[in-house]
């Protein structure tokens, strides 16, 4: 497999491209709602812990599933990190962020350059590179706090020696130290949060109903639908 710098390289013009073709704005505020904008298909409900996410092309329709019981910032991140594999034409596939394969790689390394491109960076690298910047950047970028580490890391704004050392805020056991972070700045704790919800894009939801109203579809199999995604996390 290539180095990870390479991949950076290699995946960042991607990144660069969708940005400018979809005419993106920044900061991304409600990422959700850009990508219905975009023409996806989204559902977020609770699912198993090791489940991200998964992308799958029905037709025309390109679908999107994410987790809610994973922090909203991993959940926004989850959302690009599939609009990669829709945009590459990868095949219908669940998401595994602990996988090694390259096509993870980069899904991964677009997520971040979408949600935080290096124009962005440029922008706000003009303060220290603390703890606190980063809280703060990650809370109007509606990114997680390792996330927004990441992309500074990835740019040489800060060394991998102290991205790991920001990253151990991440780990579960000192969510309260970086949720108290946040507070001190006076800044939202939402995106360190589950929201553990469930969220039908209104897109769906349409298709859902022309449907029924044209005859394609019964009231128990729009129900059915329905049931079965309030059902995820059992399974």
């Amino acid at each position: 497999m290539e180095k990870y710098k390479d991949t950076i390289i290699r995946v960042k013009p991607v990144a660069d491209q969708f940005i400018q073709e979809n005419n993106i704005t920044y900061p991304i505020s409600h990422p959700l709602q850009t990508l219905v904008d975009l023409g996806y298909y989204v559902i977020k409900a609770e699912a198993p812990e090791n489940l991200s996410g998964f992308y799958m092309k029905k037709d025309k329709f390109p679908f999107i599933f994410v987790n809610s019981t994973h922090s909203l910032g991993r959940q926004n991140f989850s959302l690009w990190h599939e609009v990669y594999h829709h945009y590459m034409n990868h095949e219908n596939g669940i998401s595994d962020f602990n996988s090694k394969s390259i096509e993870e790689r980069e899904a991964e390394i677009f997520a971040g350059c979408i949600m935080l491109p290096d124009r962005e960076i440029k922008k706000l690298a003009v303060k220290p590179i603390d703890i606190e910047f980063i809280a703060s950047v990650s809370a109007s970028y509606q990114m997680s706090f390792n996330a927004v580490a990441v992309r500074f890391m990835q740019e040489q704004y800060i060394g991998y020696e102290t991205y790991q050392e920001m990253s151990k805020l991440s780990a579960v056991e000192n969510a309260e130290i970086l949720h108290d972070l946040y507070e001190k700045q006076s800044l939202s704790a939402d995106i360190l949060k589950s929201t553990n919800d469930i969220k039908i894009s209104e897109n769906i939801m349409q298709v859902l109903s022309d449907n029924y109203e044209s005859g394609k579809a019964k009231q128990h199999t729009v129900n059915e639908i329905i049931g079965r995604i309030e059902g995820l996390k059992n399974v």
